[in-house]
């Protein structure tokens, strides 16, 4: 059996669904994220292995894009993931959720071995990653991540977040997902209900920790709705592109 690769057959559950009853952003990023956890543990680069390395990864920037509508509840998925052929310390990784053959979603993660000791990222041959493996040549969302350069802007503060214990993860730093959620929590109900959302981006620059009070900006665009999230000392932890359909 293939090793470069991993499919999944789900069905969408409730506690997947947004309150409109479909799968919900949160949801296909926290999908992408058990993919990932889940293949890794087949490549020997999964959690208990890189913790033995005395490493862990660290997913950088990920874009997901949306084709068309997203599944909705009880709905049969098929979600498959595939990592790409590694650089020097940046890897790639591609996903797609698909129903009755129709691409629904696909997304691509940037992603580092990072040293727990030192903080410092690793050279992909230092934390093993089987670099003997034949690596597919498929990839999506293939095209240069944005170089965001948004500015924090005292009109367009929204939110100030302390993060909770909810939000930690494994690696003792607030999880990926979890920005996202408190993000798309700025919106109401009815605002996410009107929005088409075709793509959002996620820039990760800075780990955040328990207690932390954050700052979250938000402004809107022709393009759709950009965020930055700061840390107390000011430094941007989060940037994120809300990319909605023209």
């Amino acid at each position: 059996m293939e090793i470069n690769y991993l499919e999944r057959e789900l069905t969408v559950q409730s506690s997947q669904a947004d309150p409109q009853g479909r799968l919900s952003i949160p949801a296909l990023f926290d999908l992408f994220m058990d993919l990932a956890s889940s293949h890794a543990e087949k490549l020997n680069v999964g959690f208990d292995a890189m913790h033995g390395r005395r490493a862990y990864w660290v997913a950088v920037r990920t874009r997901l894009r949306l084709p068309g509508q997203r599944p909705r509840l009880g709905e049969i998925i098929t979600a498959r993931t595939w990592p790409g052929a590694p650089k020097a310390v940046k890897c790639d990784r591609f996903y797609t959720v698909a129903g009755d053959g129709v691409v629904l979603a696909e997304g691509r993660t940037e992603w580092v071995g990072q040293n727990i000791d030192t903080g410092r990222v690793m050279k992909v041959a230092d934390f093993g990653y089987p670099l003997w493996m034949e690596h597919r040549p498929e990839r999506v969302c293939d095209e240069p991540f944005t170089r965001f350069r948004e500015q924090p802007d005292p009109a367009n503060l929204c939110q100030r977040y302390t993060v909770g214990s909810r939000d930690i993860d494994m690696g003792q730093h607030m999880n990926n997902v979890a920005y996202i959620r408190m993000l798309l929590g700025t919106f109401t109900v009815a605002e996410l209900e009107n929005m088409d959302i075709a793509e959002a981006e996620v820039s990760y620059s800075m780990a955040c920790r328990e207690g932390e009070e954050l700052s979250v900006y938000r402004r809107l665009d022709d393009e759709g709705w950009h965020f930055l999230v700061q840390k107390p000392d000011g430094t941007t932890a989060v940037q994120l592109a809300l990319r909605l359909r023209k």
